[in-house]
């Protein structure tokens, strides 16, 4: 009888947000961990799909599949693409995805004028509703998608970004059963403070594992951290290397039962 082979879709890298042609809001993340993780499932037997960042580094083994993204609502396009297409066992979502999308740029100038203008064309009787609902109305006729690069003569410039969906939340609604590993970053924090933000990751995501880390924790391949399931901490992995491990050797076992 042949093993069953398991399939694994690892995301790694940064996305990026497009201000104009030439300049990005982008993370920092190079898409190391993403894929020594790939490399680690690859050699205990997985066949894997890289979905990354156009600049993330890429796994040392055979992967099945490299997709390239660039920003956040390609990732969403092509993760629900890839769950369309294929039931993976596991997901591992590693990728720093930007939190934020470039709605529009305007001057400080022009931003001002559309203001001041929608103010003037306000009753004295209106209501504090009234005047917001201009001012909120004014703001948008001011921001606009920017074509080709902008000027650098320009002396100020306001980019707006809304928020971004959580590309994360789409898995366990598109595919229930397939086992999900999330990511939670934050800065300078305590560890109880760091599991709490973990668990309510684990909660609204439906993460079964999530790798709870703390930025300043993290330097060159050291990088502690803290893998957790819906019992707690199951393992402390103080290297990039040791995550990878760690990870898949856990995703593994309970695959295999």
């Amino acid at each position: 009888m042949d093993k069953k082979v398991f399939h694994v879709l690892v995301t790694a890298g940064d996305t990026y947000e497009a201000v104009d042609e030439v300049r990005r809001v982008t993370h920092m993340a190079t898409g190391r961990l993403g894929s020594l993780i790939a490399d680690e499932f690859i050699r205990q037997g997985a066949e894997v799909t890289f979905l990354c960042g156009e600049r993330s580094m890429r796994p040392a083994e055979q992967v099945r599949q490299v997709v390239e993204i660039t920003g956040v609502m390609e990732l969403l396009a092509a993760m629900e693409n890839l769950l369309e297409e294929t039931a993976f066992d596991c997901i591992v979502h590693s990728m720093a995805v930007s939190d934020y999308t470039v709605s529009g740029v305007t001057t400080e100038k022009d931003l001002v004028l559309e203001i001041v203008q929608a103010i003037s064309k306000l009753d004295k009787d209106s209501g504090r509703e009234e005047q917001f609902a201009a001012v909120e109305e004014a703001i948008k006729r001011a921001r606009h998608m920017a074509s080709g690069k902008i000027s650098s003569d320009l002396e100020t410039l306001t980019v707006f970004l809304e928020i971004a969906p959580k590309v994360i939340s789409v898995v366990k609604k598109k595919r229930p059963d397939t086992m999900l590993v999330g990511f939670k970053l934050l800065s300078g924090v305590q560890e109880d403070e760091l599991l709490i933000a973990a668990k309510k990751q684990m909660k609204t995501s439906g993460s079964d594992f999530v790798l709870a880390n703390d930025l300043d924790s993290i330097e060159g391949d050291g990088h502690c951290g803290m893998l957790i399931d819906h019992n707690g901490v199951i393992d402390r992995p103080t290297t990039k290397q040791e995550i990878a491990q760690s990870i898949a050797k856990h995703v593994m076992e309970r695959l295999r039962g």
